[in-house]
């Protein structure tokens, strides 16, 4: 067992999660969530026992117990020894006889769970993912910029740029026309490399969205500039002072994001629907969805944020909802049920690097209400 903390979760990291497997031996995930000023993060191994304590009065079996039970001691010896909780919240999957112990610590909250079952529980971390995505935000005014680089609720990066060409006074005896030439002229300079910065970063991190920040002169002065392509991820602009605190510049660009993100939702599940009902490459509901899943034909699993479905499936990860058969007809193994679908679902479309949203709000409701789950399709 490591004894670090792991970095930040990636999708590559969620991936590789969702191929682990330990029938034997079992895998134990656990999400936690911390309030600032909760008397639980003076005392991180009593929530731990608290969601053990919870998890063991589920349906495990007597092996699967004694596996939980070795599993608790990996945990309370990493607690034992120095650790500073930082995060607002606690992802830990642990199989010691396996080796596999990653504990992150992010600055967005989750939904405190524990499981115990042959695989992580990658589900809500997928959410957690779709939720946060990596953005930029650039604030600028008419001599500076900052580029900052957010990612699960944190500043990975904060970038300064300088205007190379510091701007003269009209006490130098300059016409007035022509001293506005100058101005603009910097202006416009600075504006450029602003964005060869951006375009950079761009290129390096993949921003899924950008924000444009600062006072009114400037940022109208870069959106004007911006190329095609940067404009295109351009979500949304709001007033800044160049130094806000970064706390100042997250609250801020927080709301803009948000609202982005939900506007979005609402137009793939509209879309989702409307293709269902037309047979064109797309399917709705769990009898129809879960089949596709599997099959490998879905481009993108679509759900409702912390849905839960009860159902069965065999160790090949072929699902079904309702009575069945106690043998699959597909692979001759054994069905069992399962206390929530949605983790062998999410873990089948990261298998065949299939894309999934995770719809919250208005679009949850509407998905809901067609039956929890879709999905677009590859063919």
């Amino acid at each position: 067992m490591s004894n670090l903390v792991s970095g930040l979760p990636t999708e590559r990291t969620l991936r590789r999660l969702a191929r682990f497997r330990a029938v034997r031996d079992g895998v134990l995930s656990l999400y936690l969530t911390f309030e600032p000023a909760g008397g639980e993060r003076r005392n991180i191994r009593a929530a731990v026992d608290s969601a053990l304590d919870r998890l063991k009065e589920s349906h495990l079996s007597e092996q699967q117990r004694a596996a939980l039970e070795r599993e608790r001691r990996s945990v309370h010896r990493f607690f034992r020894r120095k650790f500073t909780l930082s995060g607002r919240s606690l992802t830990l999957f642990a199989c010691e006889p396996r080796g596999l112990w990653e504990l992150y610590q992010l600055q967005v909250p989750s939904l405190s769970i524990a499981r115990f079952a042959d695989r992580p529980a990658v589900s809500q971390l997928a959410a957690i993912l779709d939720e946060q995505e990596r953005y930029g935000i650039l604030i600028i005014d008419k001599h500076r910029a900052r580029l900052l680089s957010v990612y699960l609720g944190e500043v990975e990066d904060d970038i300064e740029i300088k205007n190379r060409y510091p701007g003269r006074t009209a006490a130098g005896g300059w016409a007035q026309s022509r001293y506005q030439r100058h101005r603009e002229a910097q202006l416009h300079t600075h504006v450029l490399t602003a964005i060869d910065v951006l375009a950079r970063e761009q290129r390096r991190r993949g921003f899924d969205r950008i924000l444009v920040g600062g006072p009114d002169e400037a940022r109208a002065a870069l959106l004007g500039a911006l190329p095609r392509g940067l404009r295109s991820r351009v979500t949304g602009t709001f007033a800044c002072e160049l130094f806000a605190s970064d706390r100042t510049v997250l609250k801020r660009a927080g709301s803009l994001m948000e609202a982005a993100e939900r506007d979005a939702e609402e137009t793939l599940v509209a879309h989702l629907v409307d293709a269902a009902k037309s047979r064109s490459l797309a399917v709705i509901g769990w009898e129809q969805t879960l089949p596709a899943v599997v099959e490998g034909r879905v481009h993108k699993l679509v759900l409702v944020d912390r849905l839960q479905k009860r159902g069965r499936s065999c160790s090949g990860g072929h699902m079904a909802v309702g009575r069945g058969p106690r043998v699959c007809s597909l692979c001759d193994e054994a069905v069992g049920r399962r206390h929530d679908l949605t983790e062998v679902a999410v873990g089948a479309a990261l298998d065949t690097q299939a894309k999934i949203e995770m719809v919250r709000g208005s679009a949850a409701q509407q998905l809901r209400r067609a039956g929890g789950i879709g999905a677009l399709l590859r063919y």
